[in-house]
């Protein structure tokens, strides 16, 4: 089982940190480099729910891994990193959306931050296991 365990917590952890930092370094600076703002807003909008889906099963794959191992740390912080990207895919976007239509600019730039702040903090704690991680092995 420790076979298996070490294959989904290394392939979880990989697919989700690689993926996380593509975005955040690549995908969204090249769409709102490139793209007008009028076409980059919903754009992003729309990639949301795949990057969000992307980041749950990524996390879901990791923590798999770590529990078969009865590695409790790693996979709580995995488990953690898919509770927050669920919320914020069901309640805290469309909520963020909601302001957005409703005209209410300063309300939206604050979550906005706030979502940036999130996904910041997701990723150090996705980075701290991939180091731990590294290391122990």
């Amino acid at each position: 089982m420790r076979g298996i365990g070490n294959v989904l917590a290394s392939l979880g952890l990989a697919a989700l940190v690689g993926g996380m930092l593509f975005f955040g370094a690549v995908t969204a600076p090249l769409v709102f480099t490139h793209l007008p703002l009028n076409i980059a807003g919903p754009f992003i909008r729309a990639v949301f729910p795949f990057y969000y889906g992307y980041m749950i099963i990524a996390s879901l794959v990791g923590l798999i891994g770590y529990w078969l191992n009865r590695e409790v740390m790693p996979a709580l912080a995995l488990l953690l990193i898919l509770l927050v990207t669920v919320w914020l895919w069901l309640w805290f976007i469309p909520h963020l959306d909601a302001l957005r239509v409703a005209g209410n600019t300063a309300g939206f730039n604050a979550g906005h931050r706030e979502s940036v702040w999130i996904n910041g903090v997701q990723m150090i704690v996705a980075l701290a296991v991939l180091i731990h991680t590294a290391i122990r092995k």
